[in-house]
């Protein structure tokens, strides 16, 4: 089995996804990270589909394109990430070979950058949102959890800029 066959087989497109770093959600859906997306568009299971711009393929088109690779780099990449055996063509033995990455370009580790802030910075301001509402003393007298409390310092409550909660 040639090493397109053996990650096809053995790798699913969500699996690919979480392991470089994509959040899916249990249903499936992630974050596009093809196009400027911030909600979930993406569907990933065997294969992909984003149903904001499009992009749809298996798993080793996936990775080319997260990556800016080939298909066969991309394929070796999965192979090697995943432990994967499979027969090398020029003599038909199975073995895992390393892959010779092209050198990510100065754009590529921008935009891979860019995408990683967002995702932090999206996944703060929702974990900030969520204690906001999750943690608000319930009493007038009780007191007040930390989480509420740091919820609240980024929106400028706690320094007077704004009147009520």
């Amino acid at each position: 089995m040639n090493v397109f066959e053996a990650v096809k087989q053995s790798v699913t497109t969500r699996q690919a996804a979480e392991r470089y770093g994509i959040k899916v959600n249990r249903n499936g859906m992630c974050v596009c990270p093809f196009h400027n997306d911030r909600n979930p568009s993406m569907k990933v299971d065997r294969r992909f589909y984003c149903f904001g711009c499009g992009a749809t393929g298996d798993v080793i088109d996936f990775v080319s394109r997260l990556h800016g690779i080939s298909s066969k780099e991309a394929a070796l990449m999965l192979a090697q990430d995943f432990s994967i055996p499979y027969e090398d063509g020029r003599n038909g033995k199975k073995q895992p070979i390393r892959p010779r990455l092209r050198k990510e370009t100065e754009e590529q580790k921008f935009r891979r950058m860019e995408r990683h802030c967002f995702r932090v910075l999206s996944d703060y301001y929702h974990l900030l949102r969520r204690w906001k509402e999750e943690y608000v003393p319930r009493q007038p007298d009780e007191a007040w959890n930390p989480r509420f409390v740091e919820a609240l310092q980024p929106a400028g409550i706690l320094r007077g800029k704004r009147h009520c909660l």
